[in-house]
């Protein structure tokens, strides 16, 4: 259990855990209408575990890159998808890389990608080290760009990996990675899991994988929970906690399918018309 903190300007939690509108330090001088964004609906949010509040002393320093995959045919959905996720970059600086090629099989090139990254990195000094990989599946549309990515970094050195579930259990369709050993070990063993245990029933692939890996003591140690709605948000009915809210960071539309491009583009339009607002 961590020790309680003093609650500092852009902490978007109280000590009773409930979310509360997150206030953007003006020295970061963002173009946001009064400095303030709020983070989801913090009317009717969840109470969440007090081991997870400690996630938000945060370092708003840290680097920070997005990472993604998009290859296949063109789909005008997906491109306007991935638009809303560069506005966002654009405004808090951060690099999005997209693999646009297959290096292996299907859902397969998420942790062969990662991997790749990670040992890039780890090849370079530490202090120029990218610090943290931020995922997003292609499916997944930015709501509220104002939010920034660095609210979510764990403050111990111990949590390697933040991420969340679903009522199926694990889904990573987004999650933070710290860029070190630990994240080059687990990668490896996600990749790896299909070939030493081929018998294994692996229901959603790569993810299956990933959430079996990080049962394992050698790394579930590593690994933070988050409430699903805190970067993962679906669409569904409103009284759902994970249903996504106006001003949440986004919204994930995991098992749509071919389906995607029709709930996308009000989805769309809403991030259009935030971004115009801080502009």
């Amino acid at each position: 259990m961590l020790p309680p903190r003093a609650p500092e300007s852009h902490s978007i939690l109280t000590e009773d855990s409930k979310l509360v509108p997150l206030i953007v330090d003006r020295e970061l001088k963002l173009p946001l209408i009064e400095t303030v964004c709020h983070f989801g609906d913090y009317q009717h949010a969840p109470r969440f575990n007090s081991t997870v509040i400690g996630a938000l002393e945060h370092n708003k320093a840290a680097r920070i890159t997005k990472v993604t995959a998009h290859f296949g045919p063109q789909d005008p959905a997906y491109e306007q998808a991935l638009l809303t996720h560069h506005q966002h970059a654009e405004l808090h600086d951060y690099p999005v890389l997209d693999l646009q090629s297959k290096i292996i099989d299907d859902l397969w090139n998420k942790p062969a990608y990662l991997l790749s990254l990670v040992l890039d990195e780890l090849r370079k000094p530490e202090g120029h080290r990218v610090e943290w990989l931020f995922w997003f599946d292609r499916d997944t549309v930015i709501l509220n760009p104002c939010i920034p990515l660095h609210i979510f970094l764990p403050p111990r050195d111990d949590i390697h990996i933040v991420i969340s579930n679903d009522w199926n259990g694990l889904n990573n369709g987004v999650f933070g990675l710290r860029v070190n050993e630990w994240s080059a070990r687990l990668l490896s063993t996600i990749l790896g899991y299909r070939e030493l245990r081929p018998d294994e029933e692996l229901r959603f692939t790569e993810q299956s994988a990933m959430e079996k890996v990080l049962q394992d003591s050698r790394f579930k140690q590593g690994a933070a929970y988050y409430p699903q709605r805190w970067f993962n948000a679906y669409e569904a009915e409103e009284e759902k906690d994970y249903a996504v809210k106006g001003s949440d960071l986004l919204v994930h539309f995991a098992g749509v399918g071919d389906s995607f491009w029709r709930p996308v583009p009000s989805y769309i339009l809403q991030c259009l018309s935030r971004s115009s607002g801080y502009s």
